[in-house]
């Protein structure tokens, strides 16, 4: 554990990190490897410096970091249920980069693998954006950078068209027809022409992902091949 200690029990655990709660609408995030989270509570802070919906930071360490508990369902979670807001969402998706996007990089933090001068998420799915009362916020800022906005777009793009999450049922035919409507909206508000540029440099950093599978590593190999050529 790192210097600050947990004060509540774990609330949800991810591939690298683990939540716990810490008081009084907070949480401790805990990361497996106990890498510095200093910068990344920096980024946070600075997004919401300039108005982006992302959580408050409190502290930073190493192996550590404490933000508000933010309380809703994730909008792929609100996404699978009555009314199934997939267009509406989709749209809001767009927004949310849109938003970020418009923020200038700030000094010091990596670049991302298409350079440029805009702050980048590299990972603003709908898994990563919690639908509280409030509104929308973006969570994991792990891997933000300063970069071209059209692959912020096209890393999304290439997650809505070729990972497979595990399912079975009935969901096998149902899931990806609402993925499909998801991602045409979604591509609907952005610049596609831009982030159709982009998708080859996307691919190129998503298969140094081993949580992908073979079958999503080929998926991303033949988009990038339509992107490129088609």
């Amino acid at each position: 554990m790192p210097g600050v200690q947990p004060i509540g029990p774990k609330l949800a655990e991810g591939r690298d990190s683990e939540i716990f709660e810490h008081g009084r609408d907070k949480v401790l995030r805990v990361a497996r490897d106990r890498r510095s989270l200093v910068a990344e509570a920096e980024v946070m802070r600075y997004a919401r410096s300039h108005g982006y919906p992302c959580p408050d930071v409190y502290d930073a360490g190493d192996g550590y970091l404490v933000m508000d508990r933010l309380e809703g369902p994730t909008m792929m979670e609100t996404v699978g249920k009555p009314p199934f807001p997939l267009l509406r969402s989709g749209h809001l998706l767009a927004h949310l980069h849109d938003r970020l996007h418009r923020i200038p990089s700030p000094p010091g933090i990596p670049a991302a693998p298409l350079p440029g001068d805009r702050l980048v998420h590299r990972d603003l799915h709908p898994l990563n954006v919690i639908m509280t009362p409030d509104g929308p916020v973006v969570i994991d800022w792990a891997n933000a950078s300063a970069g071209d906005p059209a692959f912020d777009v096209a890393d999304t793009w290439v997650l809505f068209a070729c990972a497979m999450p595990p399912i079975s049922g009935i969901d096998r035919f149902i899931v990806p027809v609402g993925r499909r409507v998801l991602l045409h909206a979604f591509l609907s508000r952005v610049d596609t022409v831009a982030a159709r540029q982009a998708i080859p440099a996307a691919v190129e950093h998503r298969l140094t992902d081993r949580n992908m599978s073979p079958q999503e590593q080929a998926r991303m190999r033949k988009l990038a091949v339509w992107a490129a050529h088609g």
